[in-house]
């Protein structure tokens, strides 16, 4: 294992070398070289998460698509000159958003490596995860779409593009005032809700607790229901890209145990590969405008799909012209449920209020979490929450692989799969969906009798770590700093 670490030291020291050398010495600035210090703790925190005892999901998407997203695209950005948004350059914000982003990560790292441990599982869940559950979270979301289908464009409309679904919706009278609510019960609940249920199922075919060929034939319908649902509102032609995305990462990870190290080197690759060269592909479903406009290879990293630095800047303009919001966007964002009928101050997305600062046509933009933290916090709350952010990922990580799967491992297998979206931004654009998906996945699985219909076998949980004897027990990952 230290042979391992020393060679993935070196390795890791080139490439941060190589892209110093390349990218950032040709045009050295106190921006490019301390985006050079994110994208080493980037990758060091990889490494160490990548290669511990347990699978860590929620840890590697966060750092695969920091480094990715604002680690690596802002060098090139910085270097060129070249922002994704054509508007009046602001370089007397780049350090000051650099120095937010890096501030966010370090506090996120510490937080994660210091994390308390969770008692022990209980013998029997008090919340598990069960083929009933599955089965009535299905059929309501089954319900769900049979009733919102027709009124808001039918199936069809599903499997064009974006603009002719969204067309449709305008034509249904759903999109003509400030509320959206309706739009909200009517598209995105059932997409939610398919969310759920698929994930419900899966985890009940990774832990094989059915109770008998009976069983198994009824959560094999099951899945295949739930997995058409998600087909139909979730797929890459017609719906957001992160929801899409979302889908294929919760159900891999729900299916698959990731308990060797090579799968586990696997994932880490994969969602670095995903996130450099497929993230700006997802385009080609969107419209025949974005088909026309796509980029690849290194051009890619200049287009809007790559924001989140000047988006960052702009974040600093704002505070800076306008003053702090003090939470007014993120209760806003947490609270999407509340009609704008009844709430007449509810905030829009703080990314098209930033974009709408800047004079962007476009408005409806990212806003990563750590810029829309300090446009509410100022700096101090963005490691204050950043802190406690990187403990509840680390709790989340030791939920996913709880056997037998319980609420907690749900939801943790669920927030690992919407978190790229959430970390994107705004939160107001991207919580109706995770929200929604978790307060679905929580109602189902706490408001149902487990096991009433006797198609749930539980298995007996595996030994947990804190229990075994002290020279067994996984070795807490240790801080880069």
């Amino acid at each position: 294992m230290r042979l391992h670490s020393r060679v993935a030291a070196v390795v890791g020291a080139v490439v941060v070398a190589a892209i110093g050398v390349t990218v950032v010495l040709p045009r050295p600035t106190i921006a490019g070289l301390l985006g050079l210090v994110v994208i080493s703790v980037c990758l060091t925190a990889l490494y160490r998460v990548t290669v511990s005892e347990s699978f860590t999901p929620v840890a590697v998407t966060f750092w695969a698509f920091v480094a990715v997203w604002v680690g690596f695209a802002p060098l090139l950005q910085i270097k060129a000159g070249r922002l994704p948004w054509p508007d009046l350059p602001l370089h007397q914000f780049y350090v000051t958003a650099q120095v937010i982003l890096l501030c966010a990560v370090v506090a996120w790292w510490f937080g994660y490596t210091r994390a308390p441990r969770p008692a022990p599982p209980r013998t029997t869940p008090r919340f598990a995860v069960t083929i009933e559950k599955a089965i009535v979270v299905t059929g309501i979301a089954t319900v769900m779409a049979i009733a919102c289908l027709p009124q808001t464009g039918g199936l069809a409309v599903r499997f064009t593009t974006r603009d002719d679904l969204q067309a449709a919706i305008r034509e249904a009278g759903l999109t003509g005032g400030r509320d959206l609510a309706l739009l909200g019960l009517l598209s995105t609940l059932p997409a939610a809700a398919s969310l759920a249920a698929l994930l419900l199922c899966l985890l009940c075919w990774r832990n094989r607790n059915y109770a008998g060929p009976r069983a198994r034939w009824m959560l094999l319908v099951t899945t295949g229901v739930a997995g058409a649902l998600n087909v139909i509102y979730n797929n890459p032609l017609t719906a957001n890209r992160f929801a899409a995305f979302s889908v294929l990462l919760a159900a891999g990870v729900a299916l698959v145990r990731f308990d060797r190290r090579r799968w586990q080197i696997a994932f880490s690759v994969g969602m670095l590969l995903g996130l450099a060269v497929l993230y700006p592909l997802a385009n080609l479903f969107r419209n025949d405008r974005s088909r026309g406009s796509l980029r690849v290879g290194l051009d890619a990293y200049y287009t809007w799909d790559f924001d989140g630095f000047q988006q960052t800047v702009n974040g600093v303009y704002y505070a800076h012209v306008h003053g702090h919001t003090w939470g007014h966007h993120i209760v806003s964002a947490l609270l999407f449920w509340v009609p704008r009928s009844i709430w007449e101050g509810k905030a829009v997305g703080a990314g098209n209020v930033v974009a709408a600062s800047r004079g962007y046509e476009f408005q409806n933009l990212a806003l990563p979490f750590w810029a829309e933290v300090y446009i509410e916090f100022t700096l101090v709350g963005v490691v204050v929450l950043f802190y406690f952010y990187g403990r509840l990922a680390r709790l989340l990580d030791r939920a996913i692989s709880a056997v037998p799967a319980e609420l907690g491992t749900a939801l943790a297998v669920l927030f690992a799969a919407c978190q790229i979206g959430l970390v994107r931004g705004p939160l107001g654009a991207q919580i109706p969906f995770a929200g929604t998906a978790m307060v679905v996945l929580f109602a189902g699985v706490v408001g149902w009798r487990g096991t009433a219909w006797h198609l749930t076998r539980l298995p007996e949980p595996r030994e947990h770590p804190q229990s075994l004897p002290a020279h067994r027990q996984q070795t807490p990952v240790e801080s880069p700093a």
